[in-house]
């Protein structure tokens, strides 16, 4: 069997996706709320370290430390919300700042960084396979995507949401606290990195400084292709589930042709100008 497509790499893909979905979920609903959020990448990365840190120098009390680091990243989505929603300032000026100040606490964190393992529940998590075919982290992502599938078409929370995305006035004039679903938006968005954060952990083994930041961009462009609209509140969670299959896809594709990491960043970001040009035409 070839290698592009054996049971191995292809878990390995699954795998990849999962946690790409996972934050691309959080991001599709920040979007779908009229935000964006490209700060996620780097609450990927801090988690690694500090919560790698902290599991590290205590591996039993590895639920206590998630758990932390869930209500780290929630703190995180709050403070982006009230940014935007509050404080009026654009969502990528918000998050631009956010990721700074979490790039700046990665290295301070990191120059104490130790070299032993993640504890072995969380590796267990993050790099088994259920039946030797599903990783668990998909297991993760599809659980969590129909969760939000249900929030956001069967419960207030969900219309809401897409009443704020697709014109703020017009849901705070109907008496909808506009302010408060995005912020709550942020604050899912931010949680679910960091839930993707600490698996990736797991599946790493041991927290590393060498990170490549695939995350941000690539949950932007899988939104996008599945059909969200930017600050349009117009698009639907199950067309991001295919957008994170075609950005995978396609990654995979140009690292087996041995495109370097630059022409990658490139071709993605061609692939979002190109997308959203086509939304435009279209809505003339």
């Amino acid at each position: 069997m070839p290698v592009s497509v054996s049971r191995g790499n292809l878990q390995s893909i699954f795998r990849e996706a999962s946690l790409l979905g996972l934050v691309a979920l959080g991001q599709g609903i920040v979007m779908l709320a009229g935000g964006m959020d490209i700060s996620v990448g780097n609450i990927m990365f801090f988690m690694i370290i500090y919560g790698g840190n902290l599991m590290q120098s205590d591996p039993n009390r590895f639920i206590p430390i998630s758990l932390l680091c869930l209500a780290l990243g929630s703190f995180i989505g709050l403070i982006n919300g009230l940014g935007v929603a509050k404080f009026k300032i654009s969502p990528i000026i918000m998050t631009l700042g956010t990721s700074s100040i979490i790039y700046g606490l990665i290295y301070i964190f990191g120059g104490a960084m130790m070299a032993s393992p993640a504890p072995e529940p969380l590796q267990f998590i993050g790099k088994k396979s259920l039946f030797k075919l599903i990783p668990l982290t998909g297991l993760f992502w599809i659980g969590l995507t129909l969760v939000f599938v249900m929030v956001l078409y069967k419960t207030t929370l969900g219309r809401k949401i897409y009443a704020v995305g697709n014109n703020s006035k017009a849901a705070w004039l109907s008496g909808i606290s506009s302010d408060s679903v995005l912020i709550v938006s942020y604050i899912i968005c931010d949680m679910l990195a960091t839930l993707a954060g600490l698996l990736l952990l797991g599946y790493l083994g041991t927290p590393t400084l060498r990170f490549t930041d695939i995350y941000t961009m690539g949950s932007i462009a899988a939104v996008v292709i599945g059909g969200i609209e930017f600050f349009s509140g117009k698009g639907s969670i199950i067309g991001v589930v295919a957008g994170v299959i075609i950005v995978r896809f396609v990654f995979n594709v140009l690292v087996m042709m041995s495109v370097p990491e630059a022409g990658r960043m490139m071709i993605e970001g061609g692939m979002i100008l190109a997308i959203v040009a086509l939304y435009k035409i279209k809505s003339r």
